[in-house]
Formats: structure tokens, C-alpha cells, sequence
């Protein structure tokens, strides 16, 4: 197609598709006057053509604006209805109602549509307003000079060389002629000549009012068509055309480096199209201040084209060979080589020639379809922005940018929607059929739904019906060809983008029909769906030497079919990209569901051309949840699948082991473990899996090491040939291997419970002997008055959500009772009417209840040890890590019976654990509200108050938590494997920050919750975690980025699985063909009563920016209440520089800073209370010496270790002096023991928990303070500045300690009083003896 008959054409709705803000001026008096034999038509970007050191990588057709006056009149501009007169605000009109009908049936809602309009309006860029004014008048500038070039005589490959280096230096910048590799050797019978374009235009999405501006800005791409007189008909073969084309790129640069108005413009170079290096482009980037270009972020691109009769194109079929393995041995001309059909083939070659030829007939053909479709330039724009949210092209990762996809873009799913509008209907694939008449949104949706089940490779699609799609199937992976019947458009396009593809495309499927919340946002606007270190399961940072993996270029060495095969990838980091992507995707096919391999875009395109030495790439895994955590891979059997086992054996080498199953079968293994594996050593395969195969194929080293010894060792015994040519591993310039996520899940371990002896100590045991438990209570039916029936666990460690699995008592072997946890279980008895009426006197027979099980559970296990204990007055600690009333406060009350607090502890013996019971009558519930109603009839206030506070706090121990218990255990143990993890990882974090727990930090319940969050309601439509390190991550940017107090954060318990897993591929490809991506979860009325709750919340005030968290059972968010808007602020600044750190390492390739993720800074704080470690009895649940040191033993982290802070209590603040400091000095310790009263078997015992407790209670007005509640020995506490640093009037009330403020003048006749830090100090370190050691001040 001429090109001439494009340049005419126009879109009729451009403007209207791209809304600016400012009105277009008409354009058709500018077309009049602007008579020119030069068309600029507008720009149909062809692919992402990616343009190497610009600012943004995958924006080649996101906004290429049309010259001023070169597009037709100004169509598609709406009048807006006038309304009648005589009504208040106008009558609508039929058509504004008949709009609001339209909005109903086209769009998911009306906000919705208001969201999408406003979308576009914001990111379009329109040609013919004020803000483009400049560039339209430059890129007439570029049309001139191109057109005005000078010719140049036919010349050898040398002289052509000599003349690009003479005119770019006499322009004062050396340019090389950008050849591809293999380059023209001398002597090479080719001639090199130029001669100005006759046809110069814009192509790309913009005049088909596809345009839109992202991260990075936009490119507007100048196609310039070759004479057909610089070649011959047979340019195709041998890089003949690609080296004619560089030299004429190489002059275009020249040319405009020289022009004076150009330069002063744009800052001109070379690049690549689509990262390819037989593609080289000229690249114009705005300078910084030029006025009305620096600020628009645009990037110009010179694209060099041929017309489509330059060169016989029907010859370019995939299957032939159109570079000769003679020329590449010798990169000369070589003779003929027989038989052409036993050369291999060359599709990708092929494809980057036609890529060229019909840049022109692309933009006819969606021209066209936008005039069938008017809101297919809206429904195009919109797949622009969606994958461009998704894209990972010219993101940061530390100091790294990721290159990203550069062939699978937004052209490509603009031309498979055009294919959904115009071919799909034909029966040529079972995709769903869109109509003309839809909207963009519907037009947006339907093509989402289709590339959520369509597999490429499985079933190839083409505009026609005569392409040959055996031979396409044949020669490329996913095949999806072009209206011509000759190129393939996913032509380049790996494996794993498609996979990775398909798999944003069933979320945003599933969000896109979510019946209920409205997701517009995570569809278009999230930011963590390009955030590498939190989307994928496991993230490798690999380092290699390019060399070593690609074949050599001459000499004995030299494989011409395999280095033949490398360029056809048209840049050396792609084709070691695939190798490595093909090869782990094969291996490890079973136990991932994506293997991406993300190259960085560091180098320019002059480095590019050749190979880089070093490289680094990112591989993200997506795991399988089932199997990536098995212990046992299960290979093919030798005998029946002989070639199958001949590649599982050459994957894993001497670890392939034949072995006999328990049904017989017969089949190859890799075995990972044995017996009983913690959870970390089960999240730890998989990349024990990457690295062995790295290490036994490419001699690429891990560090830090992630495989165990066995592993080294099998590894190393023996290696494939083929992997000698990567050296050894010992070698300096090996590549290496880091993993973060085996790293950071060191962190959930503990001093004596680490990876190696929680074999011994699991969840799973404590699981199982409470399911013993329970069978042995229940066998006390006949001594019972009521029958027991249930059991109700509500302890952490029984739901797979306590730092550490519960640890057993052992005291025949001397064990260590320093803490024994007890596990509180909730008794059920059978109803009864004959329970009491009068709460006293219910107490008192529930305490005869646990007597007499006590007793009946003795008689039938005499080995077993049963006592009766008071959680307040008694030796048990608070419940959990929530705060319970004050022994100092009890009788503040006096009308609070605490007997309801009697519970017993029972030792089972077979399992070392103990169990702490309570009973449960609902009667009690009933009576405690009844008395509290019947004490404010009364007037009674007060007392009405503390029986409301006692009727909370039964319901939160006995209904609350335990329905809490039962659907945390379900998603753990069920659904999510890796959610404890996650939860253990969290709380580990927030108690390390001294956030967790206590007086004022967050409930552990509440952790739980957020922690869950990222498995049941993905954020930013990421796929659910299989693994600890990615939910721990995206729980840190939950905290780091949800804004509290605007949106509902609510946690969705009865939400399946998000995504469909490939065995349910054919139940997702029914429901598309129906129409219908049915998304499980909570009702509409319950999501709207959370609504309404979070409404009235924020309406009153309740809110304040304080984390809070609601889920069907709490709209309200009342169970465990909402964190302080100021702890909740220092817990975004936290989890914003632990993410900081994250990054850091990756890009670092170093786990050196990732303690600081696990590091509070004591700088903000007021005091520091330094406790005795010999009397914090949880001490064994510290952080153990190898996570912050992976080379050291698993020894406690001492007073030297790098985490805690040094002797520094000094005041840190620039305006005080250290003169300032005041240290009271340590106090003296009478003993030195783990349990200060040496009584063996104490249940609950935390001393440092009942301290930091009494002291909120007496103190809660004036101080806030904070503790690591597993085994810190510090409490660091903030004064409340409206108590202490305010002097006030002396009053009988004031309930502090305080002193005359004598440099106060009185106001009045009472004496003007402050708070009496000093006292105070004393007061906190009389109550603490024996417990504290020294407190220090470090600021006043």
C-alpha cells in the first residue's frame, strides 16, 4: 500500500478519543496551507520498538502526535445539548437520558465510566494544542532536514566506513557505522550509498487517537522510507539489507547532528527498535529548558523503512534460511551450499525484514478498523495503559533499569483487538466476538477475557486464511499472524512473557467482574504490579559473563548452527535471556507456574552491539504452592518413557535416583529432604532446585549458599561436558547466584528452634497431640455432670501463627523452663438450664467444672500434671500478647467478680506440652449484658461501664477468638501453606520494631489479619504468595502505602482461590465462552454494610489515619480495635525503609543490609529501659547470631551483635549537648537465673510482660512505652508532651508525681506544678528491682 494514500486519512474521533483539557484548534485551514509533497500521516507504532538509554523503553507508539494541519478536519466534535428553558438546571434531553441508559448497559457503573473518561483525558496527548504546539513545529523541522539530505555515491564497505568517520567528526561527535553483528568483513562485495527519503512519516498509535503519556513520557516514531534504488533483490540474504540499512541510519544521524536547529533541540544518538541490533534507529531526546519540548517528555525516533515492492517479501517464508552457515564461518559471500532445505531455519531474520516492509500497511489496516469501531481508539488506549502498568520496561530496581518485554507491547494487543473486532468471528479461533457497537470498556474487557485463556502456541490465530500455519507453528513458539499472511507478530516474543501475560490478564479478568468492589484502580493504576521484589514468589539476582554462554565468533571453536541460532535473537543479552529462561522453565516445569528472566537496559546501544562481559539479570519465579514444597520430585519412568528420563538425568545428574514407590510404580526422583521438614526448609527447594541446576550447568555460584552439603557434593562429583566450557565454580569471573527469599526467612527461626531442630519441633506436633488431647477429654464423659463438646484452641501456636512452633517441656532431660507457654484451650460443655443466674455463683461452678476435669483427666493419665490458676492473681501471664487488667488496679472495681478468670493447666505428657483451659457458658454472656443494662437503668454509670468492659472482654475470649482461630487455621493449613510464614515474618518484624503486642502496640490477632490480607484480597492484582518472602514483602508495602483513613482495608475470609490453576484451564475457558468470570467472596450486602460502617466511622471522626481492619464478621473493626494514628505513621516510615533495604540487596547482590530490615533505630525515643537478660524468661525466642551472620553458629545474639544498640544512651538530638545525659546508673542484682524463683514448671511466667505491663497501667497517661515482647531486654518510652513538658495548676486530681515549677509564674492562687521526670525514673526502676539494670535518658 502507497504510502501517499495514508498520509490523506485521518481518524474522525481522535480528539475526541484523547479529550484534552484545552479545546483543539481546527485544523483545516492549516491543511490548506500546508501544501507539501512530504506525508507525515500519522504513526502506528509498530511494535514496542524500544529505543536503548531512552527514558522510557516501551512507549513506542504510547503518544506520536500529528503534524499541524496534516489531518482532516476536525469530525467527531460534539455539541453540547442545550437544555429547555423554564427548568431549574435545564430538562435532560432524550439524549442525555438515553447517555445515562447507554452508561448502565456499556459500562460497569457510572463512576466507572467517570473513571475511564478521566483516565484518558488525563494521559492522552492530542496534537494541535498548546502543549504540543512546540513539537509539531519541531518535527516539521525534522521532515525538512531529512527531505533536504545530500546524496551519497555508491561506496565499499571500507570507504563507507571512512566517510561516517570523518563527517561525524567534523560534527564534533565520532559515530561508528552501527553495524549488526556479525559485521561486513572487508573486502565484502556490497556497496554502500544514500539518497534522500521521498516519503517521510509519522507512525505510531497517536493519530488513531491511541496515544498515551506514562511513566517515562512518550515516543513519536518518524518512519523514513529507503529508496528502492540503494538495493538489489537478493539484500535479503546474508545481513546484506541490515548493513545497507545501518549506513543509511548513520547518515540520518549525521545529518541531523550537523544541522544547527536540530542540535540545539534535541540531543541526537543512536538506539535499537525492540532491543534488536539489526535494527539500529536515530533517537531525538529533548534538551532540558527547551521550551515547550523539556517538559513533555517525549522521544523522537527515526525509524528507516523499505516500501513493501523494494524487496521480494513472499520470499520471506519462516521456514527457509536466509543467512548461509558459510557466511557465518567466514562472514563472507559464500557459494552455494546444496540443498537449501536442510539449512536451518532463519524466521526471526525474516521477520525483522517484513517488521520493516509494513510499517505503512499496519496503519492502514487499524485505521480502517477505528473507522468500523469508533471506540476502538478509546478500548486500544486503555490495553496500552494496562500493560504498560504491568511492563517492566525502564523500571528501577535499585541502580538498576530492567529492559522488560520489548516485542510483546501495545501494538500487539491493538492489532489482536482489531483481530477480536474483525476476524474472530469467523471460526478461525474460539475467541469471544466483540461488536463495533460496544464500548471501550466492554471492547477493553473482552479482550482481557481472551488472552486470560488463549494459549498462542496451542492454537496460532491469523487475520486471513491463507497464511501457512504449520510452518509458522513450526518455526516460532506462539504464533499470531499479520493481515499480509507473512509476519508474525509475536515474532521474538519468549515463552514466558505470554505465560506471564495470561496470568495478569485471569486477574485483571477476575477484578474487571468482581460482583461487588469497585477496582478500577488495581486494574489501571497499581504501582506494585512492576515492583519485581514483590512480585514474584522467589527473586534471583544472577551476574554472568556473557561469553561464556554464547558460541565463539571465529576460529576452531566456532559451531556455525549454534552461533547462527544466537542471532537470530538479535542482541547477545536476549539469546542468553531465552537460554536461560528455556532451560529453567524446562527443568523445573513442574514446580513453577512462570520462570520470567528480567535483563537489565544499563548499557547504550554502542555497548550493545557488542557482548557485554558481565550482565545481570533478574529471574522471578511464581511457584507452585503444590508442588515447588515437596519433597520428592517424581520423574518418568526409564522403561515407558525412555526419552523423558534420558532429560531428567541430564537436568539433575547423580541426584536423578530410581526408586520403587509404595504402588508400585517404578520411576526416576531427586529427593529434597526426609521425614519431617519445617516449613522453611520446605520454602527453601526451590531454590536449592535453581541453584544446583546454575551450578551443575554454568558453574554459577550462590551467595550467600543456599544448598546444603549433600547437595555440594553430589554437584560437584560430577558435571556434564558441555558445562566444562563454563570453568569452575571457584573461578573469579563465575557467575554468581543471590536469593533473598531463603535469607529473609531466617529471621522467623530462633536461638534453640532453627531450620535443623524444628524437625523435632512443628506446628504439626502441637496440631496433633491437641487432636489427642481433645479425645482424651472427651473419654472423661462419664465423670463429667454435662458433657464436653468441643474443644475451642485459641492459642497462636495451635493455628500455625506463633513465632515459634510451641515448644515442649522435657523435664527428665533437665529441659529449659524458663518460659513455658501455655496453649489456651476453650472447654464446651453441653447447654444446660441449670446453670446459676447469678454471675458469682456461675463462676464458682465453672471453677468446680475445671476441678473436677482436672481431677477425672488425673485419675485416667497419673502422669500428668493438672493446676488450678488465676491469670490475675495467680502465676499466669496476661492472655497472649494483649493487655489485661493491672494486678496493681484490681480493685478499682468492686464490683468485678475476677473468679470468671479461674482456669487450669494440664502437662500432656505424651507430647511435653501444656494446655491451659477455660469453660464456656453462654449464660454468662446473657447475665453480664443483662447487668450492665440493668446498672444504667439504675444511673449507675460507672459500674455500668466495667460490666460493659467485662461482657467485652468474655466475648472477645470466648466468641471472638475463637472464630478468629478457626479461620486463620483453615487458611494456613488448607489453602495458603505460606501464610504462616508470612505471619511469622510479620510478627517478627513488628516485634523487633517494639510494635507488637503490649499496651500500645498492634494485637497479634490484628497482624494476623493484615498478614492474610495479601493471600485472600491480592493487592494491585498480584497472584496470591506462594511463599514467605513475597507475602512478607507485600505486607511491608500494605503498611507502606494504604492511606487508613480514605480507604476500607478489609480482609475477605470466604474468597477462594483468585486464580484458576492450570487443571482448572478448561472450567475458566467455559466460563469465558459464556460470558462469565464469576469472582467468589463476600456478599454484595456484606461488602456494603463494611462500606457503610467505614462511612460512619470516617464521618465521626473514628478514624484519624489509625490502621484498622474490618472483615465480614467486624464491620466495624471492633474486635481488636485500631492502632494510634501516630504508631500506625511510624509503621509507614518503617516498612518504607525496610522495602528500601529489600531493593538494595537485590540490586546489590548482597544480604549485607538486610538486618537493618529487623532493626528499630533508638534515636526517637525519650528513655531506655535496659533489663537483665538472665530474667527475661522468652530469651530463647531471639533472633539467633546466623540470620544476622549466616557464617556464624547458631548462637545467641549477644550484647556485641550488630542489631542491638551499643552503650549510646545519650541524648541524639543536634540542639542538646551530652552534657544532657543523665544515666541513673545500673542496679544491683541480687540473683542470676532464667526463673527468679527457681521453681521448675512454671506455666506463663513472663516477668519483663507483667512489668511492662504494670507500667502502662500506673502510666498510661504520661508515657507510651515499647518492648520486643520475644526476649528484647530493652522498653524504650516516649513522654506524652501534654503531661509532662505543660505545667499545670496544682491539683488533688492530677494523679502524677510532680514537682513546684518555680521558674513558672502562677497564674492564679494555686501553685503551678510539673511532672516529675526524675521521680518517676526512680519510681519505674524501685518496681523493676531485680529486673532492671539501668535506665538511661536520651533526651529532654
Amino acid at each position: 500500500m502507497a504510502a501517499g494514500g495514508i498520509a490523506t486519512k485521518r481518524t474522525p474521533r481522535a480528539a475526541e478519543a484523547a479529550k484534552p483539557k484545552s479545546k483543539p484548534k481546527p485544523v483545516a485551514r492549516a491543511a490548506a496551507d500546508e501544501a507539501s509533497d512530504i506525508d507525515m500521516a500519522s504513526d502506528s507504532d509498530d511494535n514496542s520498538q524500544h529505543s536503548e538509554g531512552s527514558d522510557d523503553d516501551n512507549d513506542e507508539e504510547m503518544a506520536e502526535p500529528m503534524l499541524a494541519g496534516e489531518n482532516p478536519s476536525s469530525e467527531g466534535a460534539t455539541k453540547t445539548p442545550e437544555h429547555k428553558k423554564g427548568y431549574p438546571g435545564g430538562k435532560p434531553t432524550n439524549a442525555e437520558i438515553m447517555a445515562l441508559n447507554e452508561t448502565s448497559l456499556l459500562f460497569k457503573s457510572n463512576l466507572f465510566k467517570l473513571q475511564v473518561d478521566e483516565l484518558l483525558s488525563e494521559t492522552s496527548v492530542a496534537a494541535n494544542t498548546k502543549p504540543t504546539r512546540g513539537l509539531d513545529a519541531a518535527l516539521k523541522q525534522i521532515r525538512d532536514v531529512l527531505t533536504a539530505l545530500d546524496d551519497v555515491k555508491e561506496m565499499s564497505t571500507d570507504s563507507a566506513s571512512n566517510y561516517v568517520r570523518k563527517q561525524s567528526k567534523a560534527s564534533g561527535r565520532l559515530a561508528m557505522i552501527p553495524f549488526p553483528d556479525p559485521s561486513p568483513a572487508v573486502g565484502m562485495p556490497i556497496s554502500f550509498g544514500f539518497k534522500a527519503p521521498k516519503v517521510v512519516n509519522i507512525v505510531g498509535s497517536y493519530p488513531l487517537g491511541m496515544g498515551v503519556q506514562r511513566h517515562g513520557g512518550f515516543n513519536v516514531d518518524v518512519v523514513v522510507q529507503m529508496p528502492a534504488e540503494l538495493f538489489q533483490e537478493r539484500d535479503y540474504l546474508n545481513y546484506r539489507y541490515f548493513y545497507k540499512r545501518a549506513f543509511y541510519v548513520a547518515v540520518l544521524l549525521i545529518g541531523l547532528q550537523q544541522h544547527s536547529a536540530i542540535s540545539e533541540l534535541f540531543d541526537v544518538e543512536f538506539g535499537s527498535l525492540r532491543s534488536d541490533t539489526r535494527l539500529p534507529i536515530v533517537v531525538l531526546r529533548p534538551k532540558s529548558g527547551v521550551k515547550h519540548l523539556g517538559k513533555l517528555g517525549c522521544t523522537v525516533r527515526i525509524l528507516p523503512s523499505i516500501a513493501h515492492d523494494t524487496l521480494p517479501l513472499k520470499r520471506l517464508s519462516p521456514e527457509r534460511n536466509y543467512v548461509r552457515p558459510s557466511y557465518i564461518s567466514n562472514a563472507k559471500e559464500g557459494s552455494a551450499e546444496g540443498d537449501e532445505a536442510n539449512l536451518p531455519a532463519t524466521p526471526q531474520y525474516s521477520a525483522a525484514i517484513l517488521s520493516d516492509a509494513l510499517l505503512l500497511t499496519h496503519m492502514k489496516y487499524l485505521f480502517e478498523t477505528t473507522e468500523m469501531c469508533p471506540e476502538f481508539p478509546r478500548a486500544a488506549s486503555l490495553l496500552r495503559i494496562w500493560i504498560g502498568q504491568r511492563a517492566a520496561a525502564g523500571r528501577q530496581l535499585g541502580g538498576h533499569r530492567l529492559a522488560g518485554s520489548q516485542r510483546l507491547n501495545g501494538f500487539v494487543l491493538t492489532m489482536l483487538l482489531a483481530w477480536l473486532l474483525r476476524c474472530a468471528h469467523s471460526g478461525v479461533s474460539s475467541g469471544p466476538k466483540l461488536s463495533g457497537t460496544m464500548s471501550a470498556y466492554q471492547l477493553f474487557k473482552g479482550a482481557v477475557e481472551f488472552l486470560a485463556v488463549h494459549d498462542f502456541e496451542e492454537t496460532p490465530i491469523q487475520f486471513g486464511t491463507v497464511a501457512n500455519l504449520e510452518a509458522f507453528g513450526d518455526n516460532f513458539g506462539a504464533v499470531f499472524v499479520d493481515p499480509t499472511d507473512s509476519l508474525n507478530l509475536l515474532s521474538g516474543v519468549q515463552e514466558w512473557e505470554l505465560a506471564e501475560l495470561r496470568m495478569e490478564a485471569r486477574l485483571t479478568a477476575l477484578d474487571i467482574n468482581h460482583h461487588v468492589e469497585d477496582r478500577f484502580a488495581r486494574v489501571f493504576l497499581s504501582a506494585a504490579l512492576t515492583d519485581v521484589s514483590a512480585k514474584y514468589d522467589h527473586v534471583f539476582r544472577l551476574e554472568v559473563d556473557l561469553s561464556k554462554f554464547l558460541s565463539a565468533k571465529h576460529g576452531a571453536e566456532l559451531k556455525p548452527a549454534r552461533r547462527l541460532a544466537e542471532l537470530e535473537f538479535g542482541h547477545p543479552v536476549a539469546a542468553v535471556q531465552n537460554r536461560i529462561a528455556s532451560f529453567l522453565s524446562s527443568a523445573l516445569e513442574k514446580h513453577t507456574r512462570l520462570i520470567a528472566v528480567h535483563p537489565c537496559a544499563d548499557a547504550r546501544f554502542e555497548d550493545g552491539v557488542k557482548a557485554m562481559r558481565r550482565h545481570v539479570f533478574f529471574i522471578g519465579v511464581v511457584a507452585d504452592a503444590k508442588e515447588a514444597h515437596r519433597l520428592v520430585d517424581l520423574g518418568p519412568n526409564p522403561d515407558l518413557q525412555p526419552e523423558e528420563a534420558s532429560r531428567f538425568r541430564a537436568y539433575w545428574g547423580e541426584r536423578a535416583e530410581l526408586r520403587r514407590f509404595r504402588d508400585g510404580a517404578i520411576r526416576l526422583a531427586t529427593v529434597w529432604g526426609a521425614g519431617e521438614v519445617s516449613m522453611e526448609k520446605r520454602a527453601s527447594i526451590l531454590p536449592r532446585m535453581v541453584a544446583y541446576l546454575l551450578r551443575r550447568h554454568f558453574s554459577i555460584r550462590t551467595v550467600p549458599e543456599v544448598m546444603q552439603a549433600d547437595d555440594l557434593f553430589v554437584v560437584d562429583n560430577a558435571r556434564p561436558n558441555n558445562a566444562k566450557a563454563f570453568g569452575l565454580v571457584t573461578d573469579p569471573l563465575a557467575g554468581s547466584l543471590f536469593c533473598l527469599s531463603t535469607r529473609i526467612a531466617a529471621f522467623a527461626q530462633t536461638i534453640d528452634i532453627d531450620a535443623d531442630s524444628a524437625e523435632q519441633i512443628s506446628f504439626e506436633a502441637a496440631v496433633n497431640a491437641f487432636d489427642e488431647f481433645q479425645r482424651e477429654i472427651k473419654q472423661l464423659e462419664a465423670q463429667m455432670p454435662l458433657r464436653v463438646l468441643s474443644l475451642h484452641a485459641v492459642a497462636p501456636g495451635l493455628r500455625y501463627a506463633s513465632l515459634v512452633p510451641p515448644k515442649p517441656l522435657s523435664m527428665e532431660q533437665g529441659g529449659d523452663d524458663s518460659f513455658i507457654e501455655p496453649l489456651h484451650v476453650i472447654v464446651e460443655f453441653m447447654t444446660s438450664n441449670k446453670w446459676p443466674d447469678d454471675i458469682t455463683a456461675l463462676h464458682k461452678i465453672k471453677t468446680a467444672f475445671l476441678l473436677r476435669l482436672g481431677e477425672a483427666y488425673t485419675a485416667l493419665h497419673p502422669d500428668s500434671r493438672v493446676e488450678l490458676v488465676n491469670r490475675f492473681h495467680g502465676r499466669g501471664a496476661a492472655d497472649g500478647l494483649l493487655t489485661g487488667a493491672s494486678s496493681l488496679t484490681l480493685g478499682a472495681h468492686e464490683n468485678m467478680d475476677y473468679e470468671g478468670d479461674n482456669c487450669i493447666d494440664i502437662r500432656h505428657v505424651a507430647s511435653g506440652l501444656t494446655f491451659r483451659l477455660s469453660v464456656l457458658c453462654d449464660r454468662e454472656g446473657e447475665l453480664l449484658a443483662k447487668k450492665a443494662g440493668d446498672m444504667r437503668l439504675a444511673g449507675l454509670v460507672a459500674h455500668a461501664e466495667a460490666i460493659e468492659m467485662a461482657h467485652r472482654r468474655w466475648t472477645r475470649n470466648h466468641i471472638w477468638r475463637p472464630k478468629h482461630h478457626r479461620q486463620i487455621l483453615d487458611l494456613c493449613q488448607r489453602h495458603h501453606p505460606a501464610a504462616s510464614l508470612t505471619i511469622r515474618l510479620l510478627k517478627r518484624w513488628l516485634s523487633r520494631h517494639m510494635l507488637l503486642g503490649q499496651a500500645v502496640g498492634v494485637p497479634e490477632e490484628l497482624a494476623e489479619l493484615v498478614a492474610l490480607h495479601v493471600f485472600t484480597d491480592v493487592s494491585g492484582g498480584l497472584s496470591e504468595p506462594a511463599t514467605g518472602y513475597a507475602g512478607f514483602v507485600r505486607c511491608l508495602g500494605l503498611l507502606a502505602e494504604w492511606r487508613w483513613g480514605e480507604d476500607l482495608f478489609a480482609v475477605d475470609f470466604s474468597a477462594d482461590t483468585r486464580e484458576a490453576s492450570d487443571e482448572d484451564g478448561g472450567a475458566v475457558a467455559k466460563s469465558l465462552a459464556q460470558g462469565v468470570w464469576a469472582s467468589s467472596g463476600m456478599s454484595a450486602e456484606a461488602f456494603e454494610a463494611l462500606q457503610k460502617a467505614f462511612a460512619e466511622a470516617k464521618e465521626h471522626g473514628r478514624l484519624k489515619g489509625g490502621l484498622r481492619v474490618a472483615t465480614e464478621d467486624d464491620p466495624e473493626a471492633a474486635w481488636w480495635g485500631t492502632v494510634a494514628p501516630v504508631l500506625t505513621r511510624r509503621l509507614r516510615t518503617l516498612a518504607k525503609a525496610s522495602l528500601e533495604c529489600v531493593v538494595s540487596c537485590l540490586d546489590a547482590g548482597s544480604d549485607a543490609q538486610l538486618p537493618q530490615v529487623f532493626t528499630t533505630p533508638l534515636d526517637d525515643y525519650d528513655f531506655i529501659i535496659r533489663l537483665r537478660r538472665d530474667v527475661v524468661c522468652r530469651k530463647y525466642e531471639q533472633l539467633p547470631r546466623s540470620a544476622v551472620l549466616p557464617e556464624c553458629g547458631e548462637a545467641e545474639v549477644a550484647d556485641e551483635d550488630v542489631l542491638d544498640e551499643p552503650e549510646i544512651f545519650k541524648n541524639l538530638l543536634p540542639t542538646m549537648q551530652q552534657s544532657q545525659q543523665r544515666v541513673l546508673g545500673k542496679l544491683p542484682a541480687s540473683r542470676r537465673h532464667a526463673n527468679p524463683f527457681q521453681r521448675p514448671g512454671m506455666v506463663g511466667f513472663d516477668p519483663v510482660a507483667l512489668y511492662v505491663r504494670d507500667l502502662a497501667n500506673v502510666y498510661r497517661d504520661s508515657m507510651l512505652l515499647f518492648n520486643d515482647v520475644y526476649g528484647g531486654h530493652i522498653i524504650a518510652g516516649l513522654w506524652n508532651p501534654t503531661v509532662v513538658g505543660k505545667p499545670a495548676a496544682f491539683a488533688a486530681n492530677l494523679l502524677a508525681n510532680v514537682q513546684v515549677a518555680s521558674e513558672v509564674k502562677a497564674s492564679s492562687s494555686r501553685p503551678m506544678v510539673s511532672y516529675n521526670v526524675e521521680a518517676v525514673l526512680e519510681e519505674m526502676a524501685r518496681l523493676g528491682e531485680g529486673i532492671v539494670e539501668s535506665i538511661s535518658v536520651k533526651r529532654d
